[in-house]
């Protein structure tokens, strides 16, 4: 769209701020452009947040860094977790609660594993580039893929 036909609409169609005063006619164009901004503006600090809340288990994870670039389809692949997931060839959890005591995330989940659906009771705990994975099975290191 053209400047010309922007200004065109943007005079047709008004909106008001206040602008440190009075409510005042602004274009509908200058409204878009200062929400957009405040939108902007309230997204980074959104982001901000949400980094600085980010769980330290959130990334990929592998007993063998040498299988970090491997495909999901491997039997190889690495872990890949979220904040509310994690992935690793044919299983997929969905966590159903996440609590963190002491540094030792205790997570409940619901998983699929190769079609099949189990609930699934395990515990992280992230120290500097190792994750210890722990289940009824016992404690695996996984080391952060970089």
């Amino acid at each position: 769209m053209s400047w010309s036909r922007l200004r065109a609409l943007s005079v047709r169609n008004t909106a008001f701020a206040n602008l440190g005063g009075p409510m005042r006619p602004i274009s509908l164009y200058a409204a878009v452009i200062a929400a957009g901004a405040t939108g902007l503006v309230a997204s980074a600090l959104i982001a901000t947040a949400s980094a600085a809340d980010a769980p330290p288990f959130i990334g990929t994870w592998s007993l063998d860094p040498a299988d970090c670039s491997a495909g999901q389809e491997s039997e190889n692949a690495p872990l890949v977790i979220g904040k509310e997931r994690y992935d690793q060839h044919e299983s997929h959890c969905a966590f159903k609660s996440v609590e963190n005591e002491n540094g030792d995330w205790k997570i409940a989940a619901d998983c699929t594993v190769e079609g099949s659906s189990v609930p699934y009771d395990f515990t992280l705990t992230v120290s500097g580039d190792t994750l210890t994975f722990t289940d009824t099975g016992g404690p695996r290191d996984f080391l952060r893929c970089k």
